[in-house]
């Protein structure tokens, strides 16, 4: 009787902690709505969904969810000569390209652009 007891108090007590974990805003993977062809993924959706100064994990997981959804696609990755732990990423959607840099802690700069050539170009000579 013992035993049961204390095992049923040990489940309560688990059952508790896992109930708690989300209440003291642990955070999941990002919530991303489903786009369609009618309302696809934008640069303007984008420019509102990532920021300045946006923790670089969380903007990474986001990003993978678009492109592992078909909806997004990484069109390339610039990292300017001379500058250490500094990368953006061209980000190609529905009507354009996005770039986004970081410095692997946070994002520091996000602008679109209507082509790869034209973000490559302007992020070698500004970042």
């Amino acid at each position: 009787m013992k035993k049961l007891l204390i095992s049923l108090a040990a489940a309560g007590v688990l059952a508790g902690c896992s109930a708690d974990d989300s209440e003291i805003g642990q955070e999941g993977p990002p919530d991303t709505e489903v786009k369609t062809e009618e309302d696809p993924v934008t640069t303007d959706y984008l420019q509102e969904r990532f920021y300045e100064g946006m923790d670089y994990d969380a903007y990474a997981v986001e990003v993978q969810s678009w492109v592992d959804k078909g909806q997004a696609t990484i069109a390339d990755t610039v990292e300017p000569e001379g500058q250490n732990n500094v990368s953006a990423d061209i980000i190609q959607v529905a009507d354009g390209f996005l770039a986004v840099a970081n410095d692997g802690k946070e994002i520091t700069f996000i602008k679109p652009f209507a082509s790869t050539e034209e973000a490559k170009e302007y992020l070698n000579g500004n970042l």
